[in-house]
């Protein structure tokens, strides 16, 4: 994975799951990250790259969530 990706991955992930009071400056992050990229991509709508980042974003959630825990064995 490209490092920029990686990047705005985590990006996203601090938004959506950060303190409500750091939420505007991750935001702001995510905006600058995602302008970024469009620059590097003419052509491509911030739409189409945020449908394309949608199952990429899925799957790094899914890998920073922790595995459950089994209760202990009474």
């Amino acid at each position: 994975m490209s490092p920029d990706l990686e990047r705005l991955l985590a990006a996203l992930y601090e938004r959506d799951h950060c303190e409500p009071e750091h939420r505007e400056r991750w935001a702001a992050v995510v905006r600058r990250l995602v302008t970024d990229a469009l620059q590097r991509m003419p052509g491509v709508s911030r739409g189409d790259l945020m449908a394309a980042l949608q199952p990429r974003y899925d799957e790094y959630r899914r890998s920073r969530r922790k595995p459950p825990t089994l209760p202990p064995q009474a």
